[in-house]
C-alpha cells in the first residue's frame, strides 16, 4: 500500500440534519473516516473559534477531529476526540 493521504475538509450534514466536516482516507488510511461537528472545512472551529480541545485550526490536525477506521487494527472502529457527538449513536 502506499502513503496515507486525506482528501480536503467538507462541509455538510449528516442524516440529521446537523452540519459536519469530513475528510476521506486514502492509499494506507483507505476505508478510514475523519469526522467533526459543525462546518470546520474553512479551518475554523465552530461559531469561528477555535474548537474545543484542540490546539490549531487545521481540521486535520488530530485533535480536531474524531477518527473512525475500517474495523480492524490499531484505530478499530474509532478515536473518539469528543469532535464528533451529534452523529447517530451519539
Amino acid at each position: 500500500m502506499g502513503k496515507s493521504s486525506w482528501s480536503e475538509p467538507m462541509g455538510g450534514c449528516d442524516s440529521a440534519s446537523n452540519p459536519i466536516t469530513v475528510s476521506f482516507g486514502s492509499g494506507n488510511a483507505e476505508g478510514e473516516t475523519r469526522l467533526g461537528d459543525g462546518d470546520r472545512s474553512g479551518g475554523v472551529g465552530i461559531g469561528g473559534g477555535l474548537a474545543d480541545g484542540a490546539t490549531h485550526y487545521s481540521f486535520l490536525e488530530s485533535d480536531n477531529h474524531d477518527h473512525y477506521g475500517p474495523g480492524n487494527g490499531s484505530n478499530n472502529n474509532g478515536t473518539h476526540r469528543g469532535q464528533y457527538t451529534t452523529g447517530p449513536g451519539h
